[in-house]
C-alpha cells in the first residue's frame, strides 16, 4: 500500500525549459528544408529532420542542449519531440496530414458491396452482444464479398482477440495493414496483441510505426513506453511515456491518470535501483518537473 501511495504523490508539471525552444528551432529548420522539395518522401523527411537536429544542437551555446544527444536515447527522444512539433507547425506537413485524414475516410468507409455491408452490420450487432464467434462468421461473409473491406478485417481481428485467439487476430490485422499501412486502429491493436503474446519487441515495432504516421497520437508513445518498461529499458520507457503524458494533458484526456500511474511505477522501480537521478534527468529533458 505504501508504494501505491507514493506513486499517487508524484506530481507532474510542465516547464518551458531549453528543449522546447530547441524542438521549435529544429522543427522550423526542418520545415524550411522540406519546403525546398516539390514532394516529400520518407527519405527526404528523415534527412531534413535529422540534419536540422544536428545543426541546431551543435550551434547552440548551451552545453545542456548539446549533452541532450550524447546518448542514443536522448537523440531519439529529441527527434520524436521535434517530429511532433514539426507536424503541428509546418504547413507542408499539415497538408500531408490532411491527405492522411482523407485516406482514413476512404479506407474506414462502408463497403460499396451491399451484401458485404449488410453482413458487416449484422456482425456489429453480434459483437455488441458479445457473440464474437457468430460475428466472425458474418464478417467472413462480408470479406468473401469484399476482400479489401478494412473495417471488416479490423473487426474480425478484434473478435479473435476477444476469444484469446491471438494468432488469428495478428493474421487479420496484418491483412488490414497490407491494404492500409497507415491504419491507426490496426497498428495500435496489433501492438496490444503482440504484448498479450509477450512479444514485446514486435509490439514496439508497430507502436513506433503508429508514431511515425501519427506523431501526435499519444497511444503510440504510451504503448511503446509500456513495452520498453517490460523489457527493462527504463530510459526509453520514460521518454515515450512522458511524451504520451504531455499529449494527453494538452488534449485534457482522462488517460493522463494512466500515464501518471505508469510514471510512478517506473519511478518506484528506478528508485529501488538507485537511479533517481537518472529519472529526474529524463524528466527534465522532457520539460517535466517532478514534485
Amino acid at each position: 500500500m505504501k508504494k501505491i501511495f507514493l506513486i499517487v504523490l508524484i506530481t507532474l508539471n510542465f516547464s518551458n525549459g531549453f528543449s522546447q525552444t530547441t524542438e521549435e528551432n529544429i522543427a522550423k529548420q526542418a520545415c524550411d528544408c522540406l519546403n525546398k522539395n516539390a514532394t516529400i518522401t520518407e527519405e527526404i523527411y528523415t534527412s531534413c529532420l535529422s540534419s536540422s537536429m544536428v545543426d541546431v544542437v551543435l550551434k547552440d551555446k548551451d552545453i545542456k542542449v548539446r549533452e541532450s544527444i550524447n546518448t542514443v536515447e536522448g537523440m531519439q527522444n529529441l527527434l520524436q519531440k521535434s517530429n511532433a512539433v514539426l507536424s503541428k507547425t509546418c504547413d507542408k506537413i499539415s497538408k500531408k496530414e490532411t491527405e492522411s485524414e482523407g485516406k482514413k475516410n476512404t479506407f474506414y468507409a462502408e463497403s460499396k458491396n451491399k451484401q458485404a455491408q449488410n453482413s458487416y452490420i449484422i456482425a456489429k450487432d453480434l459483437m455488441q452482444d458479445g457473440k464474437h464467434k457468430f460475428a466472425i462468421e458474418s464478417l467472413q461473409m462480408a470479406l468473401k464479398n469484399d476482400p479489401k473491406f478494412v473495417l471488416a478485417l479490423d473487426d474480425i481481428a478484434m473478435c479473435y482477440r476477444q476469444l484469446n485467439d491471438y494468432d488469428n487476430a495478428v493474421k487479420y490485422y496484418k491483412k488490414s495493414l497490407e491494404i492500409f499501412p497507415e491504419g491507426d486502429f490496426a497498428l495500435m491493436n496489433i501492438g496490444v496483441v503482440y504484448s498479450l503474446k509477450s512479444d514485446y519487441k514486435t509490439a514496439i515495432i508497430y507502436y513506433e510505426k503508429l508514431i511515425k504516421y501519427e506523431p501526435n497520437n499519444a497511444e503510440g508513445y504510451f504503448g511503446a513506453g509500456k513495452n520498453y518498461f517490460v523489457l527493462n529499458d527504463n530510459e526509453k520507457a520514460l521518454n515515450n511515456i512522458f511524451i504520451a503524458h504531455r499529449i494527453y494533458t494538452e488534449n485534457k484526456s482522462d488517460y493522463t491518470k494512466d500515464t501518471e500511474l505508469m510514471i510512478g511505477t517506473v519511478y518506484q522501480k528506478m528508485k529501488t535501483e538507485n537511479k533517481e537521478d537518472l529519472f529526474k534527468k529524463i524528466a527534465k529533458e522532457n520539460n517535466i518537473a517532478i514534485e
